[in-house]
């Protein structure tokens, strides 16, 4: 599976204060990122994450793009 087709999806979580935001291939969630009750950014990768194999600069693309969706939710 590659990252060509991925897309950004924002997850709600009622324990949380900030949102999270899911990076999805096809129908599946590979991992999450946001910004924990202490303004920290975190990621969270996913059990799929294991069937992912790309490009080191296209993954730090898109993990440029899940910080900026987050920090304009704040």
């Amino acid at each position: 599976m590659k990252l060509d087709a991925a897309r950004w999806r924002k997850a709600s979580d009622i324990n949380r204060e900030y949102a999270l935001f899911e990076l999805v291939v096809g129908d599946i969630a590979v991992l999450d990122v946001g910004f924990d009750d202490d303004r920290r950014f975190e990621i969270a990768f996913n059990p799929a994450i294991g069937q992912i194999v790309d490009h080191w600069d296209r993954f730090e693309r898109l993990i440029q793009e899940g910080r900026a969706l987050a920090e304009a939710d704040m």
